[in-house]
């Protein structure tokens, strides 16, 4: 229930705090006061998007607020709309985003408007009615769970399809690569290798006669290093015997010797290794330009090469497999398609039957609202061949309002007045499924009068035993109904109108009642007859 709803900077409001009342409440007032714009309040406080033409001239920010009754506890929920187009919304104090404000709201209040005749009319809305009254929602989850796995696996299948279709268009020119990127053993380590043998054998003649010349000044006949080194190591083995030091530096005189030893060793080793082979030497050097045009064709360096022959090597694996997975889901969908065939014929026969104890409740409020011969049948088009996310079925409300005539869409025949009942009727029949705490409406009595005006009152009045309802009219016949009454009104302050709205005493409210009945020159006879209906209603 609506306990009370706080209206700041909205169009022509300044500002507005209204507490509202259980049973039936009563809005009324003259055309362009502002009713409108407290419906508008609560649309945006259920979720609405907030527009810049809303935000009132000269202020910086919309504030709306309402306290919600949620049975067992208290709910509180604020907009923020700023002049630079920004919008927060705030669930007992704690920042939420508009889907989520959405899902809050659903279940706390239904608001039906005008704008709903025309949703009324469109026939494709006409399936989320009946499945609104049907006791089998959890069907319908169960048909969209097997709907998606079988629309997540076609979706698989066409990307594995066109894998392989594709694989196929270019499956020689992988081979040819494949036997390109192959011909050698590429990694950094085979390169290194390569560039390194290659340079040996281009510097072959260079090298040897580096290497023999410095073995000749290190071990050669004459003055050589090693000569040298033994000199100087016999010289201090002599003398080691007085000083411990002379002993340590003699020892590591010997390692230097040795070390020296083995470098000459290591260099004949590296010299009768490096041998002068031109047939080599082409080998090599033709590797080293398969490799530098491999660079150029795949990235321009030797990883992006060998990136791109392992993806290759695995496109080449998977493909292997493409034709297994692609059977395999083919499988899968064909049995989806079966789960699917069943649960929409399943769901085709629950709705057939809630059609008809719909159809009978619709009948029966229609009947209440003054629509006597009206005959309306739910029509269910079934077609197994295209099965989507809700089943198998189109549904259209089909109606005829007098005896004798053919039912026909109710797009093609209703009138205004029929339609306002007619939603009226559907609304009354959803309510006894989807009880939500507080039911809001915004002149759903246009285009009746009369008696006709005084059953929609009736209709609405026994609604407000088990709902808080909300209900902005014209007519007196259901403003006297109203357990409370509010008026809106516009006045002049500081030059500027303002919307104000005040909760009527039992004199005002004849007065209101009576300027409903006969417009602005209340006479004697609409005010008698005001305070008829007030008596008349308790």
């Amino acid at each position: 229930m609506l306990r009370s709803l706080y209206i700041k900077n909205l169009a022509i409001i300044d500002e507005l705090d209204i507490q509202f009342n259980p049973g039936l409440n009563i809005i009324t007032g003259e055309t362009g006061a502002g009713k409108s714009l407290v419906i508008k309040a609560i649309q945006l406080l259920m979720g609405k998007k907030f527009s810049s033409e809303l935000l009132r001239s000269g202020e910086d920010s919309i504030v709306i607020e309402g306290e919600f009754e949620d049975p067992g506890k208290m709910v509180t929920l604020r907009r923020i709309y700023s002049s630079k187009g920004q919008s927060k919304t705030y669930f007992n104090e704690t920042p939420i985003t508009q889907k989520e404000l959405i899902k809050i709201t659903s279940r706390l209040a239904d608001l039906h408007g005008q704008h709903d005749h025309q949703y009324l009319l469109n026939p494709q809305t006409h399936i989320e009615y009946l499945d609104a009254f049907g006791s089998y929602k959890p069907d319908i989850k169960k048909l969209q769970k097997i709907y998606l796995s079988k629309e997540n696996n076609i979706s698989q299948l066409r990307i594995l399809q066109s894998k392989l279709e594709e694989y196929e268009e270019k499956k020689e020119l992988h081979r040819f690569q494949i036997e390109e990127l192959t011909k050698h053993p590429l990694s950094l380590k085979f390169e290194e290798e390569i560039i390194t043998k290659h340079n040996q054998l281009a510097h072959a003649k260079e090298i040897q006669s580096g290497l023999e010349n410095t073995k000749q000044k290190l071990s050669g006949s004459g003055n050589s290093v090693i000569s040298q080194y033994l000199n100087a190591v016999s010289t201090l083995s002599h003398i080691i015997k007085y000083d411990f030091a002379i002993e340590r530096i003699h020892k590591r005189l010997e390692s230097q010797r040795i070390e020296i030893e083995d470098i000459v060793q290591e260099m004949n080793s590296v010299a009768n290794g490096i041998v002068s082979n031109d047939a080599e030497l082409e080998e090599l050097s033709m590797i080293i330009g398969d490799i530098e045009s491999l660079k150029r064709k795949y990235g321009g360096t030797l990883d992006s090469v060998i990136s791109f022959r392992d993806e290759l090597f695995k496109t080449a694996q998977e493909s292997e497999n493409y034709s297994d997975k692609i059977c395999k889901l083919e499988g899968k969908c064909d049995q989806l398609t079966q789960q699917l065939l069943s649960e929409a014929k399943k769901l085709t026969k629950l709705r057939k039957t809630a059609s008809i104890s719909l159809e009978s409740l619709i009948q029966k409020n229609l009947h209440n609202l003054n629509m006597p011969k009206t005959e309306i049948k739910i029509k269910i088009t079934t077609d197994f061949e295209a099965i989507n996310e809700i089943g198998a079925d189109a549904i259209e409300f089909y109606i005829s309002t007098n005896v004798g005539e053919s039912l026909r869409p109710l797009s093609k025949i209703a009138s205004g007045g029929e339609i306002s009942r007619i939603m009226l009727a559907i609304k009354m029949a959803l309510q006894s499924k989807d009880m939500v705490g507080t039911l809001i409406f915004d002149e759903v009595d246009s285009g009746i009068s009369g008696e006709t005006a005084d059953r929609v009152g009736k209709t609405i009045e026994k609604l407000s035993d088990s709902h808080q309802i909300i209900c902005i009219t014209h007519l007196s016949q259901i403003a006297g109904k109203g357990e409370s009454h509010y008026k809106v009104s516009k006045k002049l302050k500081n030059g500027r109108n303002i919307s104000q709205i005040k909760l009527l005493d039992k004199s005002e409210r004849i007065e209101e009642i009576a300027s409903l009945i006969s417009g602005k020159k209340i006479s004697k006879m609409s005010k008698e007859k005001a305070k008829e209906l007030l008596e008349e209603n308790g």
